[in-house]
């Protein structure tokens, strides 16, 4: 694995930092576009979410894999349409941990936690 694009809800913005970080420490780009975008909530309009969203997507289609950290199994609207994208254009996708919903789980290629990164090494 060369590239890594990291999807997740932005309340989970440390453990994103954190994962690209730990990422480029084996060698391995992790892409999050607009993460530090400064954006607020009030100035997301629908434009700006399509947006954010077509940047996302293109993260995704440079990268070799998604990873989904998902704490507690949570994953957003925006997130499950990353999730789906991904899986549309041949890429696995790794979450942190189980959903706890099947539906979701069974489009996991696997599960690595947070701590276990140096799997992607191997992958």
């Amino acid at each position: 694995m060369e590239r890594i694009t990291v999807s997740s809800s932005l309340k989970f913005k440390d453990l994103i930092h954190r994962a690209i970080e730990d990422l480029g420490a084996l060698g391995i780009e992790g892409l999050f576009p607009n993460l530090d975008s400064g954006l607020s909530k009030d100035d997301l309009t629908l434009e700006v979410m399509k947006r954010l969203e077509a940047e996302h997507f293109t993260a995704i289609d440079t990268s070799d894999a998604v990873y989904v950290i998902n704490p507690g199994g949570y994953v957003g609207g925006l997130v499950a349409a990353e999730i789906g994208y991904a899986i549309g254009k041949g890429k696995p996708v790794y979450f942190t941990e189980e959903t706890g919903d099947l539906g979701l789980d069974a489009m996991a290629t696997g599960f690595i936690p947070m701590g276990e990164l140096k799997k992607f090494v191997n992958l």
